[in-house]
């Protein structure tokens, strides 16, 4: 038993390992297909559904009642053939890349989008992460089938996310050319802020003004393409969802934010947005600590994109793809200066903020517990574990000496 630690050490870096979970998620996605063949098939609604029925209005020319959360609603419930609530509130920019969903049936448009966001997402994870992808599939994988029975739009953003760090420590951020991705990240704007702050901090001027010109060009398509009256229904929309949030109809154990576990636990809306907002502070100082020490810009990124997922009160458990990246960019730091017991503590955190509201959901999908509102959102407790935990390894660190790029 005295190599048992070695013998983890070595299957975190083992290849056939990252074959095996990705063999896996394919198998279910081809399960999901086959079982949900068009949208409310066997009185199923999953959230691709939502994107496509929304691919479904752009072609009938009534996006804007997509944003309209009755009007939305009712057509979910007429194709799921009993109540259901998934409001829409996506920016327009990503109306357009869903828009050609619903011209091939709903079972090949959902295998097309789940395999090719899953297969950009995870080779950008394996050039971030090296020999320790397997390792980093291994502490997000709840996430990663959750995700994938969803169909849900996080493997893009989490790709999009690592895609701009990718650049960046290659060099080409000279350029700017890493605001590109981060530009793309207006289809989700509230998960580009860790990254985008890390480019103030380093005063990378062009990665942000690139940025800023690929947010113009893409609302200025949405705008050609759906008319200048969408961002007002947008806006609508918007403005719903976040008193829909403060009223607590979303499911608040699906979620990952201090704000969610707060709210969960019975406290008032406003204390728990109190405490968010100093959440957010604080993982916005922890880049700028990061970045003081003179890190290196790949230990700068990962905290940068640890932030990310700590920032925003409405945090999804299938937003965790993006706390893989963050991951894959520190494991090799979280390996060589992390204590035994931390790392053990630390990928049973990981799966406690990845997979709590995914078991949860399951018990209530089979009917094993009733009342989704009643459940603590374990999420944000495993969430406050693990980058407690991150932040205590990180600290060993040594400081100084910060080279230009990882490399």
């Amino acid at each position: 038993m005295s190599d048992l630690p070695s013998r983890i050490r070595a299957l975190l870096r083992d290849p056939v390992m990252s074959w095996a979970l990705l063999i896996a998620l394919a198998v279910l996605i081809a399960d999901v297909a086959v079982r949900i063949p068009y949208p409310g098939a066997n009185g199923a609604v999953i959230d691709f559904d939502a994107f496509y029925l929304v691919s479904q209005m752009i072609r009938e020319g009534i996006l804007p009642y997509a944003y309209d959360t009755a009007v939305m609603i009712d057509r979910e419930s007429v194709v799921a053939g009993s109540p259901t609530f998934m409001p829409w509130s996506y920016p327009p920019q990503f109306d357009l890349l869903i828009a050609p969903l619903s011209f091939v049936p709903r079972w090949l448009s959902y295998v097309l989008f789940t395999g090719l966001t899953l297969t950009a997402y995870v080779a950008v994870l394996r050039r971030l992460a090296g020999p320790w992808l397997p390792g980093v599939l291994i502490a997000i994988f709840p996430a990663l089938i959750l995700v994938t029975r969803l169909g849900q739009s996080s493997l893009l953003i989490a790709a999009l996310i690592g895609l701009s760090c990718l650049i960046w420590l290659r060099g080409n951020d000279g350029r700017g050319a890493a605001g590109l991705p981060l530009g793309l990240l207006i289809m989700k704007p509230h998960l580009g802020l860790g990254i985008g702050a890390a480019a103030v901090l380093e005063r990378r001027g062009r990665i942000l003004v690139l940025a800023a010109t690929t947010v113009a060009i893409t609302s200025a398509l949405a705008t050609l393409a759906f008319g200048p009256e969408i961002w007002a229904a947008f806006l609508a929309g918007s403005e719903a969802a976040q008193a829909n949030m403060a009223k607590g109809l979303y499911p608040l154990f699906r979620m990952t934010s201090v704000y969610a576990l707060l709210y969960s636990l019975g406290l008032p809306a406003r204390i728990a947005l109190a405490a968010q907002v100093a959440v957010a502070v604080a993982a916005l100082a922890s880049i700028h600590l990061a970045q003081r020490r003179r890190w290196p810009v790949r230990r700068v990124l990962g905290v940068a994109t640890l932030a990310t997922v700590a920032i925003s009160p409405y945090t999804y458990d299938y937003d965790m793809p993006i706390l893989g990246v963050a991951l894959a960019l520190l494991m090799q730091d979280l390996m060589d200066f992390g204590h035994r017991a931390e790392r053990v503590a630390l990928f049973a955190a990981l799966w406690l903020c990845t997979g709590g509201g995914f078991f949860i959901g399951n018990a209530l999908f089979s009917g094993l517990v009733y009342d989704a509102h009643s459940w603590v959102a374990f999420g944000g407790i495993g969430f406050l574990i693990s980058a407690g935990l991150i932040g205590r390894i990180l600290w060993r660190c040594p400081a100084g000496g910060r080279p230009t790029s990882a490399r």
